[in-house]
C-alpha cells in the first residue's frame, strides 16, 4: 500500500472497510487500495479482482456503489478522485484466488529468502493452483509445487 502522508494508513483502512462491505455477497475479492495526494485533493485506486474478472460494467457499478459509500461516511473530507479497476497483468498476483486463472501462462515467482540463502527467483508455466500452492513447470521440465507462504511475489510474464 502507497502511503504518503501520516494518518493515510488510517485512512487506507476506512476505504478498505467499505470496500469490503460493498463486495460482500458478490464474486469479487479486494486486491488492494493505493491512497495518494493530500486532504481535498486524493487519488484513491482500488484494484477488485474476481474468479472470472471484472468486467467493464462490474468496475462501474462498484465504483458507483463504493464512491456512495465513501460520499456518505464522510471518509474522504474534501474533493478526491477514484479509480476502479481490475489489476492488470503488471501487477503482482497477491491472492491465492488470482492464480487458477493464469494457468498455462509464464510466471516469474520470487520466493521468500531462508536462513542464510538469498531470496530465489523461478520462472516457470503455471500448471495448476489449489488453495495451498501452485505448481509450476520450470525450463528443464522439472515440477515444482510452491506453498503460497513461501512465495514473496509472483508476475505473469508478458509475451512481448
Amino acid at each position: 500500500m502507497m502511503q504518503t502522508a501520516s494518518g493515510t494508513s488510517a485512512l487506507v483502512e476506512q476505504i478498505r472497510a467499505r470496500v469490503e462491505e460493498v463486495l460482500q455477497g458478490t464474486a469479487f475479492f479486494l486486491i488492494d487500495v493505493v491512497v495518494r495526494g493530500r486532504r481535498g485533493a486524493h487519488v484513491v485506486e482500488i484494484f477488485i479482482d474476481g474468479d472470472r474478472g471484472p468486467s467493464l460494467q462490474d468496475l462501474e457499478q462498484l465504483s458507483r456503489e463504493i464512491g456512495f459509500l465513501l460520499d456518505s461516511d464522510d471518509v474522504l473530507p474534501g474533493s478526491y478522485t477514484l479509480n476502479v479497476s481490475s489489476p492488470g497483468v503488471d501487477r503482482p498476483l497477491v491472492h491465492p484466488r488470482q492464480y487458477p486463472k493464469h494457468v498455462g501462462r509464464m510466471l516469474e515467482v520470487l520466493l521468500v529468502a531462508r536462513e542464510g540463502m538469498p531470496a530465489e527467483r523461478l520462472r516457470g508455466t503455471l500448471q495448476q493452483a489449489d488453495a495451498e500452492a501452485i505448481e509450476l513447470q520450470l525450463p528443464d521440465g522439472s515440477l515444482r509445487r510452491l506453498r503460497y507462504a513461501e512465495i514473496q511475489s509472483a508476475r505473469v510474464c508478458l509475451p512481448w
